[in-house]
């Protein structure tokens, strides 16, 4: 049992106004202690513990144990800076085999003058989740070759209702022909999920939510104009690439491929003849701009290559998601592999023209800690593009409340609890 439970158990008078953040990471588990103030999320503490090579395997977690005591030591540092031992959990959750995307569900109404009720729209929350599971099911199946996989939902969260082509964020006694409604949802399968909950259990958290990384990320940096334009979010993690895009005003799809930063440290050892510790030593100084000149150009000669790869499995899974509609025209990076140069430049590069359906060429950003609306660091510890997405989740955490205010989230969470999934 870890020693934090004791200490956890005297504060319970702040779980109402602090979260704990977990970013169980291929490379890092990183923590923050964040406190609600009003809309806002101010970051008290942050710890960050490296993870072995055999702790993780594209994302998931591969030694249960070790992961264990990683998360209870980056939650103790970041604990320790603040004074403040918060029992309430917000846990990203990546790997090649979440999956999340939109279903929408149109319901004709053969009495358009009557009003529409909860239970109409209950009805049609249902069958929205059905229909998604179902796909879910379809989906993870053929990708793991195997008859049928137990898939568990993640998050879920209404993106869009319309009313005979009206937008509103309640139909509630409106009338109409047709309703049609939209929902995005994440699953993953049950080992994953479970694996994440033994987490939680065993550090003494009280796990209030688990949402998907890329969803956290484009949510948390979303701006006005993407939620008008649409944007595609791409963090490239220790293990993972994961990608979110937003379209239409809404978060329409994520997905992840098993490729990461520790590709980029194996290419330099292999190419370099270093050990992988000082390949990623070499790997972050390059990132960072701080190798000479000539060590810098073997960094990119050696780096391109995989950066390249990269490239082409953004634009692969992009061409999977896109369906018939153009794509909007951003690339916003975020992860420890985007501080990397080569792997902006080679999408900056790539001709997108052969496989993706962009209107014009994409344009690419690598994003900052600055770019999460709403969360604020007040330890000076959060200052690249690999602190993004724990801040995006920091972000998810600190609207949780806000959320289950909104007029349909009470009415999602009752039919999901009579669902059962």
């Amino acid at each position: 049992m870890p020693k934090r439970k004791f200490a956890l158990l005297k504060r319970r008078e702040e779980f109402q106004s602090h979260y704990t953040v977990l970013d169980i990471g291929t490379e890092f588990v990183k923590a923050l202690i964040v406190k609600r103030e009003n809309d806002k999320g101010i970051v008290l503490g942050v710890g960050k513990v490296r993870q072995a090579q055999t702790h993780m395997q594209a994302g998931a977690v591969a030694d249960l144990q070790a992961v264990i005591d990683n998360c209870d030591r980056a939650l103790t540092e970041a604990e320790d800076m603040c004074e403040t031992i918060p029992g309430q959990a917000v846990i990203g959750i990546a790997g090649e085999q979440v999956r999340g995307f939109s279903t929408t569900m149109t319901m004709p109404r053969p009495q358009p003058q009557a009003r529409i009720t909860q239970a109409d729209l209950a009805t049609a929350l249902q069958a929205v989740q059905r229909r998604a599971l179902r796909e879910a099911v379809r989906q993870m199946s053929h990708d793991l070759g195997v008859q049928e996989v137990n898939v568990k939902l993640v998050h879920s969260t209404i993106t869009s209702v319309r009313i005979d082509g009206y937008a509103v964020s309640n139909p509630v006694d409106f009338q109409g022909h047709v309703v049609e409604i939209t929902v995005f949802n994440t699953f993953a399968p049950l080992t994953h999920i479970g694996a994440l909950q033994a987490i939680a259990q065993e550090l003494d958290l009280e796990l209030v939510a688990t949402v998907a990384e890329p969803y956290a990320l484009a949510r948390g940096c979303a701006s006005a104009e993407s939620h008008e334009l649409g944007a595609i979010f791409v963090d490239v993690g220790g293990g993972t690439t994961d990608i979110a895009v937003v379209r239409r005003g809404g978060i329409e799809a994520t997905r992840m491929f098993a490729l990461g930063g520790r590709s980029f440290t194996k290419r330099l050892a292999t190419d370099l003849s270093m050990d992988l510790d000082e390949a990623e030593r070499f790997k972050v100084a390059h990132s960072e701009g701080h190798l000479a000149a000539e060590q810098s150009a073997l960094a990119r000669r050696a780096l391109t290559p995989t950066a390249e790869v990269l490239a082409q499995g953004v634009a692969l899974t992009l061409e999977e998601l896109a369906g018939p509609d153009p794509l909007p025209g951003s690339i916003c990076l975020a992860g420890g592999g985007a501080a990397l140069p080569e792997v902006a430049e080679q999408l900056r590069i790539l001709d997108w023209s052969d496989t993706v359906p962009f209107t014009r060429p994409p344009t690419v950003k690598v994003l900052g800690p600055g770019d999460v609306t709403g969360v604020y660091d007040t330890t000076g510890l959060l200052v690249g593009s690999q602190d993004v997405t724990p801040m995006g989740l920091a972000r998810h955490a600190v609207t949780l409340e806000d959320d289950a205010d909104e007029p349909l989230g009470g009415l999602m969470r009752r039919v999901l609890k009579t669902m059962k999934v």
